[in-house]
């Protein structure tokens, strides 16, 4: 992996071979709010379970700043490095980190005192206020921490040290297991010990990337700079998909969350907390995939070779299909063994859980495409098209779907939401594909 650079010709096992670092940094990344989700389960029993679940997609709406100036300024710097002009690709590094970090500690210190209102905003009840705002509050002290992680994971990739990325995303998971287990199990230390724990194999994560961008042996690391106001705007605008990726899940979940109180009460709620832990783990194989190919599109797109990114887009597109297969089968015939495992102490729980995961797999097969072509966008410094894309498949559909569904074809089928959201996605992605890449060569013309 070490081997291969952005600037290689990809044949489909050397395009599988490089994303396989950023593959793992995606799942090994998912695993802390799993970790903690089977801990605080098993431990600390089904309230502060709840609590944790509910608390959790508004703090990584704060979080994605991180995504939003990692995928955004990977385009950017990549495009550069495919041009030569490697001065300016390392300076914009440098900028775009301590932009980050100024906005993270801005973001963290508003987070640690709104704390309760974003726990009410996210539905919490009175009972579970208290839970929610002690876990937040102690994650909102780290959180310019894992906004880095999120951002340096890709700029490794770019730096062709994928493999980098992904040591320092198992530090983080390895180092999180650990402690958790300590924390809660050895020490009994509660709610506070689990997000404790999370928090420092945060900063355990951070240092693997730190030591690398601050070496300058490497082409890539940190430099002195001067501000340059149009990369700022053009790496935000680049990155806005993934904080309408984030502002969706954040959003979606809570309308997810009020409805399924409404529809199936609070055992809808967490055997959607279920099928969200599962759901993040295949997504994540497939974001991780799309995400890795980012750099090697920005590249091609910064010499002009629009012959090779034609040819990247159409084996992207084989392959992710091929992953969404996979994790749909996977989830459909395991699934009374993936709920037993979260929820196997309530078995009316388990069987709803199970029921949900079995529904909710279909919607992989699709997702996985759309995911891609919405990076694809993002690589070739189309913003607004990948945010469309991210925007009707994480937000709009969702909401829709989530309360015209049961309406029509009863409670029942509020499982289906996230299958109908990526049907009518993917509608929209080949409309953007035909007008974005009419057909090959032209591209030469414009």
């Amino acid at each position: 992996m070490s081997n291969i650079k952005i600037s290689d010709h990809f044949t489909v096992g050397k395009m599988l071979w490089f994303a396989i670092p950023c593959i793992g940094m995606q799942i090994v990344d998912n695993t802390y709010q799993v970790v903690d989700g089977y801990f605080v389960s098993n431990v600390l029993g089904e309230e502060v379970f709840a609590a944790e679940n509910m608390i959790f997609p508004p703090l990584f709406l704060l979080l994605a700043l991180g995504l939003v100036l990692g995928a955004g300024g990977s385009a950017i710097i990549s495009s550069y490095l495919g041009a030569g002009k490697d001065d300016v690709a390392r300076e914009t590094l440098s900028m775009i980190s301590l932009f980050l970090l100024i906005g993270g500690i801005i973001i963290s210190a508003l987070a640690y005192i709104f704390m309760p209102d974003i726990a009410e905003m996210s539905g919490a009840t009175k009972e579970l206020v208290p839970y929610c705002t002690v876990y937040g509050r102690i994650l909102a002290v780290f959180m310019p921490v894992q906004m880095l992680n999120y951002a340096f994971q890709e700029y490794l990739v770019v730096a062709d040290e994928a493999n980098l990325g992904f040591v320092s995303s198992l530090v983080n998971a390895v180092s999180n297991i650990i402690l958790d287990y300590l924390f809660l199990v050895r020490f009994n230390c509660g709610l506070v010990g689990a997000a404790v724990a999370t928090g420092i194999a945060w900063c355990f994560s951070l240092l693997v990337s730190l030591i690398y961008f601050l070496n300058k042996k490497h082409n890539l690391h940190f430099v002195p700079f001067k501000i340059n106001f149009k990369d700022i705007l053009q790496t935000l605008i680049n990155g806005s998909s993934e904080m309408v990726d984030a502002a969706s899940y954040a959003i979606v979940g809570i309308f997810f969350n009020r409805r399924l109180i409404e529809l199936l009460s609070a055992r809808g709620v967490a055997s959607y907390a279920v099928t969200e832990y599962v759901s993040g783990v295949f997504i994540a194989v497939m974001m991780g995939f799309s995400i890795a190919i980012i750099p090697v599109v920005g590249y091609r797109f910064g010499e002009k070779n629009y012959d090779e990114l034609e040819r990247l887009r159409n084996t992207g597109l084989k392959i992710v299909i091929i992953q969404g297969l996979i994790a749909a089968a996977i989830s459909i015939i395991f699934s009374r063994v993936i709920a037993d495992v979260f929820v196997g102490y309530d078995k009316e729980l388990k069987n709803m859980a199970s029921h949900a995961l079995r529904i909710c797999a279909l919607a992989y097969i699709l997702c996985g495409i759309n995911m891609f072509a919405s990076t694809v966008f993002t690589g070739v410094s189309d913003g607004l098209s990948s945010a469309l894309i991210s925007f009707l498949r994480s937000f709009i559909l969702p909401v829709i779907f989530v309360f015209s569904l049961p309406a029509v074809f009863g409670n029942g089928a509020v499982w289906f939401t996230s299958l109908c959201s990526e049907i009518v996605t993917i509608l929209c992605v080949v409309i953007l594909y035909r007008v974005r890449f009419p057909k090959k060569g032209d591209q030469k013309n414009e």
